[in-house]
Protein backbone atom coordinates (compact mmCIF):
# COMPACT_ATOMS: atom_id res chain seq x y z
CA UNK A 1 0.00 0.00 0.00
CA UNK A 2 0.86 3.19 -1.11
CA UNK A 3 1.60 6.24 1.96
CA UNK A 4 1.52 9.62 1.89
CA UNK A 5 5.42 10.57 2.88
CA UNK A 6 4.02 13.63 4.95
CA UNK A 7 5.66 13.33 8.27
CA UNK A 8 8.83 14.89 7.81
CA UNK A 9 10.38 16.33 10.50
CA UNK A 10 8.59 19.91 11.04
CA UNK A 11 5.45 17.81 10.75
CA UNK A 12 5.93 16.12 13.50
CA UNK A 13 7.26 19.20 15.56
CA UNK A 14 4.03 21.17 14.63
CA UNK A 15 1.59 17.67 15.71
CA UNK A 16 3.51 17.37 18.90
CA UNK A 17 3.81 21.35 19.79
CA UNK A 18 0.25 21.32 19.39
CA UNK A 19 -0.64 17.92 21.68
CA UNK A 20 1.47 19.76 24.44
CA UNK A 21 0.26 22.92 24.05
CA UNK A 22 -3.27 22.01 23.78
CA UNK A 23 -3.33 19.31 26.70
CA UNK A 24 -1.69 21.80 28.80
CA UNK A 25 -3.86 24.68 28.41
CA UNK A 26 -6.63 22.16 29.03
CA UNK A 27 -4.66 21.06 31.50
CA UNK A 28 -5.12 24.69 33.38
CA UNK A 29 -8.55 25.00 32.89
CA UNK A 30 -9.46 21.79 33.93
CA UNK A 31 -7.49 22.78 37.65
CA UNK A 32 -9.81 25.85 37.51
CA UNK A 33 -13.18 24.61 37.26
CA UNK A 34 -12.06 21.89 40.20
CA UNK A 35 -8.92 22.41 42.90
CA UNK A 36 -8.49 26.16 41.83
CA UNK A 37 -11.93 27.57 41.13
CA UNK A 38 -12.07 31.04 42.83
CA UNK A 39 -15.39 30.42 44.78
CA UNK A 40 -14.45 26.82 46.41
CA UNK A 41 -10.84 28.58 47.13
CA UNK A 42 -12.53 31.29 48.88
CA UNK A 43 -14.70 29.21 50.72
CA UNK A 44 -11.81 27.07 52.20
CA UNK A 45 -10.03 30.32 53.38
CA UNK A 46 -13.03 31.68 54.95
CA UNK A 47 -14.10 28.36 56.89
CA UNK A 48 -10.44 27.75 58.21
CA UNK A 49 -9.81 31.41 58.62
CA UNK A 50 -12.85 31.34 60.88
CA UNK A 51 -12.12 28.67 62.91
CA UNK A 52 -8.55 30.29 64.09
CA UNK A 53 -10.79 33.27 64.68
CA UNK A 54 -9.70 35.29 61.98
CA UNK A 55 -12.59 36.86 59.81
CA UNK A 56 -12.01 37.54 56.60
CA UNK A 57 -14.25 39.48 54.22
CA UNK A 58 -15.56 37.74 51.12
CA UNK A 59 -14.72 39.75 48.58
CA UNK A 60 -11.20 39.74 50.12
CA UNK A 61 -11.41 35.87 50.24
CA UNK A 62 -12.26 35.65 46.13
CA UNK A 63 -9.34 38.10 45.74
CA UNK A 64 -7.23 36.12 47.92
CA UNK A 65 -8.05 32.84 45.84
CA UNK A 66 -7.37 34.94 42.71
CA UNK A 67 -3.55 35.08 43.58
CA UNK A 68 -3.30 31.85 44.97
CA UNK A 69 -4.45 30.40 41.15
CA UNK A 70 -2.58 33.07 39.11
CA UNK A 71 0.87 31.03 38.27
CA UNK A 72 -1.88 28.24 36.73
CA UNK A 73 -3.09 31.44 34.64
CA UNK A 74 0.61 32.15 33.75
CA UNK A 75 1.08 28.36 32.74
CA UNK A 76 -2.25 28.88 30.49
CA UNK A 77 -0.65 32.05 28.49
CA UNK A 78 2.49 29.95 28.29
CA UNK A 79 0.67 27.22 26.51
CA UNK A 80 -0.86 29.40 24.42
CA UNK A 81 2.05 31.01 23.22
CA UNK A 82 3.20 27.51 22.27
CA UNK A 83 0.10 27.03 20.41
CA UNK A 84 0.42 30.29 18.28
CA UNK A 85 3.48 29.42 17.69
CA UNK A 86 2.13 26.15 16.49
CA UNK A 87 -0.19 27.60 14.24
CA UNK A 88 3.08 30.06 12.84
CA UNK A 89 4.81 26.99 12.23
CA UNK A 90 2.14 24.77 10.27
CA UNK A 91 1.02 27.98 7.82
CA UNK A 92 5.06 27.61 6.84
CA UNK A 93 4.64 24.34 6.21
CA UNK A 94 1.76 24.69 4.13
CA UNK A 95 3.04 27.68 2.31
CA UNK A 96 6.22 25.41 2.28
CA UNK A 97 4.13 22.21 0.80
CA UNK A 98 5.63 20.26 3.54
CA UNK A 99 1.69 19.93 5.13
CA UNK A 100 -1.14 19.99 2.74
CA UNK A 101 -4.43 22.59 3.51
CA UNK A 102 -6.74 20.68 6.27
CA UNK A 103 -9.51 21.28 3.40
CA UNK A 104 -7.66 19.76 0.37
CA UNK A 105 -7.22 16.57 2.16
CA UNK A 106 -11.84 16.21 2.43
CA UNK A 107 -11.95 17.71 -0.96
CA UNK A 108 -9.52 14.63 -2.33
CA UNK A 109 -10.36 12.02 -0.14
CA UNK A 110 -10.66 8.84 -1.83
CA UNK A 111 -13.81 7.77 -0.14
CA UNK A 112 -16.40 8.35 3.23
CA UNK A 113 -14.50 7.13 5.73
CA UNK A 114 -11.30 8.78 4.88
CA UNK A 115 -13.41 11.82 4.22
CA UNK A 116 -14.79 11.44 7.59
CA UNK A 117 -11.31 11.67 9.19
CA UNK A 118 -10.31 14.18 7.10
CA UNK A 119 -13.47 16.37 8.09
CA UNK A 120 -12.60 15.50 12.03
CA UNK A 121 -8.88 16.75 11.39
CA UNK A 122 -10.35 20.04 9.52
CA UNK A 123 -12.51 21.08 11.98
CA UNK A 124 -9.67 20.48 14.94
CA UNK A 125 -7.57 22.61 13.36
CA UNK A 126 -10.32 24.96 12.82
CA UNK A 127 -11.66 24.93 16.67
CA UNK A 128 -8.00 25.72 17.88
CA UNK A 129 -7.34 28.38 15.46
CA UNK A 130 -10.18 30.00 16.66
CA UNK A 131 -9.76 29.47 19.94
CA UNK A 132 -6.11 30.56 19.51
CA UNK A 133 -7.26 34.05 18.23
CA UNK A 134 -9.90 34.91 20.34
CA UNK A 135 -7.75 34.17 23.32
CA UNK A 136 -5.35 36.17 21.90
CA UNK A 137 -7.83 39.24 21.26
CA UNK A 138 -9.39 38.96 24.88
CA UNK A 139 -5.85 38.65 26.19
CA UNK A 140 -4.05 41.86 24.15
CA UNK A 141 -7.44 43.72 24.17
CA UNK A 142 -5.64 46.64 25.70
CA UNK A 143 -2.62 46.68 23.51
CA UNK A 144 -5.13 46.70 20.72
CA UNK A 145 -6.79 49.70 22.22
CA UNK A 146 -10.40 47.54 22.56
CA UNK A 147 -12.27 47.94 25.94
CA UNK A 148 -12.62 44.81 27.77
CA UNK A 149 -16.58 45.28 27.21
CA UNK A 150 -16.20 45.27 23.41
CA UNK A 151 -14.21 41.72 23.06
CA UNK A 152 -16.82 40.03 25.58
CA UNK A 153 -18.08 38.16 22.53
CA UNK A 154 -14.24 37.02 22.16
CA UNK A 155 -14.33 34.96 25.72
CA UNK A 156 -17.38 33.64 25.43
CA UNK A 157 -16.51 31.77 21.88
CA UNK A 158 -12.96 30.72 23.50
CA UNK A 159 -14.64 29.22 26.30
CA UNK A 160 -17.80 27.80 24.31
CA UNK A 161 -15.05 25.59 22.07
CA UNK A 162 -13.98 23.93 24.84
CA UNK A 163 -16.18 20.98 25.11
CA UNK A 164 -16.27 20.91 21.58
CA UNK A 165 -12.73 20.71 20.46
CA UNK A 166 -11.86 17.48 23.77
CA UNK A 167 -14.61 15.77 21.98
CA UNK A 168 -12.90 16.05 18.24
CA UNK A 169 -10.04 15.79 20.16
CA UNK A 170 -11.05 12.22 21.67
CA UNK A 171 -12.77 10.97 18.21
CA UNK A 172 -9.07 12.10 16.72
CA UNK A 173 -7.45 9.64 19.18
CA UNK A 174 -10.65 6.83 19.01
CA UNK A 175 -9.97 6.80 14.85
CA UNK A 176 -5.96 6.42 15.81
CA UNK A 177 -6.17 3.42 18.05
CA UNK A 178 -8.73 2.08 15.60
CA UNK A 179 -6.26 2.55 12.20
CA UNK A 180 -3.54 1.11 14.57
CA UNK A 181 -4.97 -1.54 15.63
CA UNK A 182 -6.65 -2.71 12.26
CA UNK A 183 -4.23 -1.59 9.52
CA UNK A 184 0.10 -2.07 9.48
CA UNK A 185 0.77 1.61 8.48
CA UNK A 186 1.78 2.65 12.34
CA UNK A 187 0.80 5.97 12.08
CA UNK A 188 2.48 6.57 15.83
CA UNK A 189 5.35 5.44 14.96
CA UNK A 190 5.84 7.24 12.06
CA UNK A 191 4.38 10.74 13.79
CA UNK A 192 7.31 9.66 15.97
CA UNK A 193 10.40 8.98 13.76
CA UNK A 194 8.88 9.75 10.72
CA UNK A 195 8.06 8.34 7.07
CA UNK A 196 11.12 5.55 7.77
CA UNK A 197 9.88 3.33 10.37
CA UNK A 198 12.75 1.93 12.58
CA UNK A 199 12.14 -1.91 13.79
CA UNK A 200 13.98 -2.68 16.56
Amino acid sequence: MQRDNNYNAGFRIWHWLTVLSVFGALFTVLLRSTFLDKKAVAEILLQKLAALGVHLDPEQAIGVAKAIRAPMWEWHYIFALGLGAAIVLRLLLMATGRAELPLLKVLRAPDAMERFKAAIHLLICLAILVIALTGALYYYHDALGLAKESVHWAKELHEALLWPLVLLIAAHIGGVIRHELTSKECLVSRMIHGDEIRIS
